[in-house]
């Protein structure tokens, strides 16, 4: 096989999630993984101890991405409006959030006891975030950790369920989750503002 120029362990990485997201974590071998990128398996082992110091990592850059995404977002400085707006562009996959990956690492969770653990870790620090964006809007604690639970559980099950739903309409009802999120109506400024930030 002839050599490609040394790979660095991000094309090691790279590969692998792109494996995980097409074909499941069961997919995800140093052989094949080496046959992708042209090289021998020897390579591998310049960049990770074993194959589950690759798993780490990958487990690694979803977090950073993807429950990174979403508790940013949810938390950045600004009004609802803009932690809505941000906090939506996550799940349309406008941002870092990866909504293939998810999917793939919580299939990967399904037979991995420890991960599942993990991920049920991963969503109450998520939850918890929403918590904090509605805090200036919902007073009532219970409240506000209930419609923090509707914003992650839906869009969550939203790739879960595989919804087939055009981007613009998809937009456009979002418009209309915030009163179900927030427990009000956007104002029309408000309205307009989501629109736009959506659309960006």
């Amino acid at each position: 096989m002839a050599q490609r120029a040394r790979l660095s362990a991000d094309d090691w990485v790279t590969a692998a999630l792109e494996v995980l997201v097409s074909d499941g974590i069961s997919a995800v071998k140093i052989l094949p993984l080496a046959k992708r990128l042209g090289v021998t398996r020897g390579s591998f082992y310049w960049h990770f101890e074993n194959h589950e110091a690759l798993l780490n990592r990958l487990l690694e850059v979803w977090e950073e991405t993807n429950s990174g995404s979403i508790i940013r977002a949810a938390t950045l400085e600004g009004s609802i409006v803009d932690r809505y707006v941000a906090l939506m562009r996550c799940w349309l996959g406008f941002e870092r959030f990866d909504p293939r990956l998810e999917v793939a690492v919580r299939n990967w969770g399904r037979s991995n006891p420890e991960l599942w653990q993990k991920l049920r870790a991963t969503d109450e620090r998520r939850v918890d975030a929403c918590v904090e964006m509605l805090a200036a809007e919902v007073s009532d604690p219970v409240m506000r950790l209930h419609r923090a639970r509707t914003i992650y559980f839906l869009q969550m099950g939203w790739y879960e369920l595989e919804v087939d739903e055009p981007m613009d309409a998809r937009i456009e009802a979002l418009t209309y989750y915030f009163d179900i999120y927030v427990g009000r109506s956007p104002t029309a400024d408000e309205r307009a503002a989501i629109l736009a930030g959506l659309r960006l």
